[in-house]
């Protein structure tokens, strides 16, 4: 779930969501998926294996069932190993910047943030914060900025002061 809610294509998602019924060797079954996730673009049911476990015949059978089901829908059928989850240093980011989620942010500190983050290539954590810190703006708020996605810093090195962070660029 960390990584769902730091990813800014995610607009909402949830946890066994429903139930898809599916016939298997002439038994009428029921599967729940782990997520249903709605994007910007497409929805996706998410199913979320131990990747030792992903290849059995057990599994094999229900995705090659439930996979038709789901893409029926219009929805992507994925299935996510615990090692795609479990990425470091990117999952123990996630965790930390998640922490700063409920910091309150003003409409302007954030107009600060950005006329400074404009005006900047990427700056370490650190130089950010020790020019910011003079206008009130400190660490914990430039974290949520970065757990929002208004900044942006390398999430597959640790965050620390020497990360480098600037304005969040949309791809064209």
């Amino acid at each position: 779930m960390y990584l769902l809610e730091i990813d800014p294509d995610v607009l909402s998602y949830c946890s066994q969501p429903l139930k898809i019924a599916y016939k298997q060797e002439n038994k009428q079954l029921k599967y729940t998926p782990d997520f249903l996730v709605e994007r910007s673009q497409k929805k996706q049911i998410i199913e979320i294996k131990p990747k030792k476990l992903i290849n059995s015949d057990k599994n094999t059978r229900l995705f090659q069932c439930v996979a038709p089901i789901v893409q029926s829908l219009s929805w992507d059928f994925l299935v996510i190993t615990d090692e795609m989850i479990r990425r470091e240093p990117l999952l123990s980011n996630i965790k930390l910047l998640y922490r700063y989620a409920p910091v309150k942010l003003t409409p302007q500190l954030t107009i600060t943030c950005h006329k400074y983050f404009q005006s900047q290539p990427p700056i370490s954590l650190q130089k950010a914060e020790d020019y910011l810190s003079k206008k009130g703006i400190f660490r914990d708020s430039l974290l949520k900025l970065i757990f929002i996605g208004f900044l942006s810093t390398d999430l597959t090195i640790p965050i620390g002061n020497s990360s480098l962070i600037s304005l969040y660029q949309t791809m064209n």
